[in-house]
């Protein structure tokens, strides 16, 4: 009864010890994001936007609403970007968190919907600058006046699209900071 006894201990351990390696394997330990490109990229940003307004303004930033899971370069960047301005008594920061869907941001090519742009930069009057962590959205050119007659210098942290480099050729785009 005693070797009957060892064995069956045996085989539970083996199997628990089986279960556990299995578990570990497919949850993993989590992955680790070096943050600090975004970081650089937010404060950099903040830094080229604060030169382009003559550290003195009202700046409003546009990023993906990444809801309850938050995207944590996205965070990264924005926060570096509030940090960096934290300093620059003339500069108030204001946040608009753009909710848009999987779906939407292919339509738009990763860029801001246009009707949420315009809404947006209409219901903040006064702008010294808009900043954008999402692309520059696709506006007609009666949209694009509109635009730079709010007298808001833009710049757009994203990678550029095709049309961007009409868009700072025609001062559209004051800055663009391509990661």
């Amino acid at each position: 009864m005693e070797k009957r006894s060892k064995r069956i201990f045996v085989a539970v351990i083996v199997v628990a010890a089986a279960v556990i390696s299995v578990y570990f394997a497919m949850t993993g330990p989590s992955q680790k994001i070096d943050l600090d490109p975004y970081k650089s990229l937010g404060a950099v940003t903040a830094e080229e936007t604060a030169k382009l307004i003559g550290n003195k303004g009202q700046v409003l930033v546009m990023v993906r609403d990444t809801g309850a899971n938050k995207n944590p370069s996205v965070e990264a960047e924005l926060k570096a970007f509030q940090q960096a301005l934290k300093g620059q008594k003339g500069v108030t920061v204001l946040i608009e968190k753009i909710k848009i869907t999987p779906v939407q941001m292919m339509a738009t090519g990763g860029g801001v919907p246009a009707d949420q742009f315009l809404k947006a930069l209409d219901s903040h009057s006064g702008l010294s600058a808009l900043v954008l962590f999402m692309g520059f959205p696709q506006l007609a050119d009666s949209e694009l006046e509109v635009l730079k007659k709010s007298g808001a210098k833009t710049v757009v942290a994203c990678a550029l699209r095709p049309g961007d480099q009409q868009l700072i050729e025609r001062d559209i785009v004051n800055v663009a900071l391509v990661p």
